[in-house]
């Protein structure tokens, strides 16, 4: 457990005193590199750390409780991670940040969007339980659009009541992405009322405006929604730049914006970007690391290193008001991340709150796991076990529409194919034909409301693949050739709590990823989830999928804010007409 840093009047005269070189600190750093990213240099110095803090620094300092020496390797402060969704990592916070920490990473702001919209401001709450007192720093803003959309069904409603009670909390630092964009160039009543809560705690507001251009934009802006991280183009970074947007530059599992937006930042407009993972999986933070493998992408295509590190630390640290963190110096908090070098980004050593927590990757502290409440552990409820015969599909036409999948795309091809129907007039794909059948399934409310209809570029050439990740509502997802495997598929995620599962052509289980914690995170641990994401994806090959990640393509096929063709339980959708075919 990690000491609570208070600056209580002893601590401060303890500080001070350490300062003059009057008693020794509780931790000194020697022969460090300290990198200043005002004064574009790397000194190198010494650094004293006493109860949570950094008393002072500089050569003069040579005594200490225990003492380190650096030898001159690079010193900076603590990463920040200015946009994550917990849930994506598939991790629970505990475990998320046992990874997070040896990496280098002290603090996350947090969206719990995800949870949201399975268990409304209760998945929120059971975030904020599940992160207190761990070597990370959560810090969370409360979900803005839960539901995201009235075109499916979600678990849970977070109105504006609820808002204004958790932005009271210490670690809400704000209203997360405002998604819902026509909601505030309309001036939506509720969308005004969420704004308005937040603007009255004196919180930030970040938004997800991708594409908005023009006199929308100034709207979406004159709401006081500060950030955004969808940006698609250059151009469009730019414009929302010269509005005094602050541009979160995405680089996580998904899809990345760091080699579109990067050659805009400058010595002059540096202030204005920050760094966030959006989603990245177990594996990803396993193999490649965080926001250090960010800095590393980006020095490696050209940043300057020091105005990259400044965007990971100081720029969010001021952005969220996250005050004495984001610096090293007298006075801030003592999260430093010790870097072997500035090209690959690897961290040898983490001080958080003034004690060392990880050592050449490696944890060094002890922490309790914490257990998630019983309903989180049953958040999948399905009215009744499928049948093949809830996915047949009955031809009305010659011509039915396709949802077209675009590689490594979010979007998605608004398609139209010649089909022959069966004696009986439904459809059998034939899987040399590229189609495959895809349904979402309301697993919430067990309602039994499910939408059955065609797909094409996820390659499944027998069985079935099934999720209960489905952005955003996350109600079951499941695409493939067989009837029977895509009924196996269900009700295994309905009978487990979810999950990712692969099912052959007789039926069989291949691979199955539990996912207990509202059909989104594991009770694993990272090493055990990525082993077991890599035997799914192992086995979804094997069935015949061409893609590298066919889950994560899944969880944004149910996605119905995002052109142009998307499945939800209410139907086929038409985003770019907005309407249901």
């Amino acid at each position: 457990m990690l000491i609570n840093n208070k600056n209580h009047p002893g601590n401060l005269s303890e500080r001070i005193t350490v300062a003059r070189g009057e008693q020794p600190a509780e931790l000194l750093l020697k022969n460090v590199r300290l990198i200043n990213f005002f004064t574009g240099e790397a000194v190198k110095t010494n650094i004293a750390l006493h109860q949570g803090y950094i008393a002072a620094i500089g050569e003069t300092y040579k005594s200490g409780n225990d003492v380190i020496d650096l030898s001159g390797a690079y010193t900076v402060p603590g990463l920040i991670d200015a946009h994550l969704h917990i849930e994506s990592t598939l991790l629970f916070p505990p475990e998320l940040a046992r990874i997070l920490i040896v990496n280098g990473t002290t603090a996350v702001i947090n969206d719990p969007h995800e949870i949201g919209n399975v268990m409304g401001i209760d998945g929120v709450k059971m975030m904020l339980d599940a992160s207190e007192d761990l070597p990370v720093d959560f810090f969370f803003t409360v979900p803005s659009c839960v539901p995201a959309t009235d075109m499916e069904t979600a678990g849970g409603e977070i109105n504006a009541d609820q808002i204004r009670d958790e932005l009271k909390h210490p670690r809400v630092v704000g209203l997360g992405e405002m998604m819902n964009y026509p909601g505030v160039i309309n001036a939506d009543k509720s969308v005004m009322e969420k704004l308005a809560a937040a603007h009255a705690a004196g919180k930030v507001v970040d938004g997800h405006a991708p594409g908005l251009t023009g006199t929308d934009l100034q709207a979406y802006l004159s709401s006081g929604i500060s950030t955004d991280h969808e940006c698609l183009t250059a151009s469009e970074a730019l414009e929302k730049l010269k509005s005094g947007m602050k541009i979160i530059i995405r680089h996580g599992s998904a899809s990345s914006s760091l080699g579109e937006l990067l050659p805009l930042v400058n010595h002059t407009n540096v202030d204005s970007f920050m760094f966030g993972s959006d989603d990245r999986e177990a594996a990803e933070l396993l193999g490649e690391g965080h926001i250090n493998d960010l800095l590393k992408s980006a020095v490696s295509m050209g940043a300057d290193p020091y105005l990259a590190i400044r965007i990971a630390t100081f720029n969010p640290a001021r952005h969220y008001r996250l005050f004495g963190r984001g610096l090293i110096a007298p006075g801030y908090k003592a999260d430093l991340a010790v870097l072997k070098d500035l090209k690959d980004f690897e961290v040898v050593l983490v001080v958080k709150n003034g004690k060392i927590v990880s050592r050449q990757g490696k944890p060094v502290f002890s922490q309790s796991r914490a257990l998630p409440p019983g309903e989180a552990l049953n958040s999948v409820k399905v009215k009744r076990p499928l049948t093949e015969s809830d996915f047949k599909i009955s031809v009305r036409s010659k011509t039915m529409p396709v949802i077209g999948v675009v590689p490594g795309q979010l979007i998605t091809e608004k398609l139209f194919v010649e089909i022959e129907p069966e004696i009986d007039g439904t459809l059998r794909v034939d899987p040399d034909s590229g189609l495959n059948k895809i349904a979402v399934i309301e697993r919430h409310h067990a309602s039994g409301r499910m939408a059955v209809a065609l797909v094409k570029g996820i390659g499944l050439k027998e069985g079935a693949l099934a999720s209960s990740v489905a952005h955003d509502s996350h109600n079951i997802i499941v695409v493939g050739v067989e009837e029977t495997a895509m009924a196996v598929a269900v009700n295994k995620l309905a009978d487990t709590g979810g999950g990712f599962i692969a099912v052959d052509g007789r039926g069989e289980i291949k691979s199955f990823l539990a996912l207990e914690i509202g059909g989104l995170m594991s009770l694993k641990t990272a090493g055990e989830v990525a082993g077991e994401m890599d035997s799914i994806l192992k086995a979804a090959s094997e069935l015949g999928a061409k893609l590298d990640q066919p889950f994560l393509t899944l969880s944004f096929l149910a996605l119905p804010v995002i052109p142009s063709l998307k499945i939800t339980d209410r139907g086929l959708f038409d985003v770019d007409n907005f309407s249901f075919l």
